[in-house]
């Protein structure tokens, strides 16, 4: 026999249940965007946000450099190759 009590009982467990997953999971979909639209903002840096270049793009602009052997002017460094390159090509290699 089923008791109508414990079935009301298992019922809210199991609702509470897949709404407190369904919140977790919005909650890592919303940290993923705002990661997302922070690595954009990166990505789409102009020229006059060079300064703001994290180590790791330097260190691969760099190894891109080098490897190309692309000429960079003297007193020139990180905001020419921004200004020449605005596709950022450094990032596909």
């Amino acid at each position: 026999m089923v008791n109508p009590l414990t079935m009301q009982v298992e019922s809210r467990i199991g609702a509470a249940f897949v709404s407190l997953l369904a919140v977790f999971m919005a909650g890592i979909l919303f940290v993923s965007i705002k990661n997302y639209e922070s690595d954009q903002i990166v990505l789409d840096a102009s020229v006059s946000q060079v300064k703001s270049m994290s180590s790791t793009e330097r260190q691969i602009i760099a190894q891109w450099v080098k490897d190309n052997n692309i000429p960079i002017p003297d007193g020139k460094g990180f905001h020419y190759l921004v200004q020449e390159y605005p596709d950022r090509p450094w990032f596909n290699y």
